[in-house]
């Protein structure tokens, strides 16, 4: 009978740990690129429904002035920058490194993108190339990985070759 409880035990120990099994940093880095890769994908093609797949249900954004943005909010935001820009030239977005927490992923990641972008006539047409380290908040939820907090590290401007100044 102490043999039948055993393998029973066993079983359900080995059954549970395959179900939710522990991924390696590794793991969880290539994961969180591919949810990065799919965000250059919607930027790069302006495909409001798939960025909006990507930003969880209940994401909410506090701005440098305190005030909380909304998913809808977002979206909107979202919208409206994408309408100045004519094309995406290059986007590359990277996941540098990690740091595991039980509950959450920090993942240091830098961006590239240079696109054409229209000026205030309309019209007329900048190469536009930023640079931007980020520090991002990502968890681990039933639909897959999903970024809930982004810190701007620094980065640089170009507008037509020429460093931008604030």
């Amino acid at each position: 009978m102490k043999i039948l409880i055993k393998i029973i035990i066993i079983s359900i120990v080995f059954t549970a740990c395959k179900q939710n099994p522990q991924k390696s940093p590794a793991e969880i880095k290539a994961a969180i690129q591919r949810e990065l890769d799919k965000c250059v994908e919607a930027v790069n093609s302006k495909n409001i429904k798939l960025y909006m797949s990507l930003i969880p249900t209940d994401f909410e954004l506090t701005n440098e002035n305190g005030e909380i943005i909304t998913r809808e909010e977002q979206q909107t935001f979202i919208l409206r920058d994408w309408s100045i820009i004519d094309t995406t030239l290059h986007n590359v977005y990277v996941v540098d490194s990690i740091d595991i927490y039980p509950d959450s992923v920090i993942a240091f990641t830098s961006q590239k993108w240079e696109r054409l972008m229209f000026q205030r006539d309309g019209l007329t047409k900048d190469t536009v190339i930023t640079t931007q380290l980020h520090r991002e908040t990502w968890r681990n939820k039933s639909s897959g990985w999903m970024n809930y907090g982004i810190t701007e590290l620094g980065g640089e401007i170009y507008i037509n070759g020429e460093l931008y100044v604030e």
